[in-house]
């Protein structure tokens, strides 16, 4: 995965938040994906104005000595949100 995309999250999903976790539903489909509460902070911090690298970034230094773990844990959920349409890759200005 390139770290330097930046994620945006799609139109045409309902975001229903439950305890830190959430579900997206797509509208006019049955689809629903289920965020644990990393999951959730991950698809928040997805709004176009970040790359994934400074996503890993940001969350990391809440977890010293995770890097490692942080870093595939983006990854993993960043990839499934674009596999499943809910993730839309756009270029940085600046």
């Amino acid at each position: 995965m390139d770290v330097n995309k930046v994620p945006k999250q799609a139109n045409g999903f309902v975001v229903e938040d439950m305890q830190g976790e959430s579900l997206l539903y797509r509208i006019g489909s049955h689809q629903a994906i289920h965020l644990d509460a990393a999951g959730t902070v991950i698809w928040k911090l997805c709004d176009g104005s970040r790359t994934v690298q400074e996503i890993i970034d940001l969350i990391a230094q809440n977890y010293p000595g995770l890097e490692a773990d942080v870093r595939t844990d983006v990854r993993e959920v960043v990839e499934l949100l674009e596999r499943d349409g809910a993730l839309l890759e756009v270029m940085k200005s600046g």
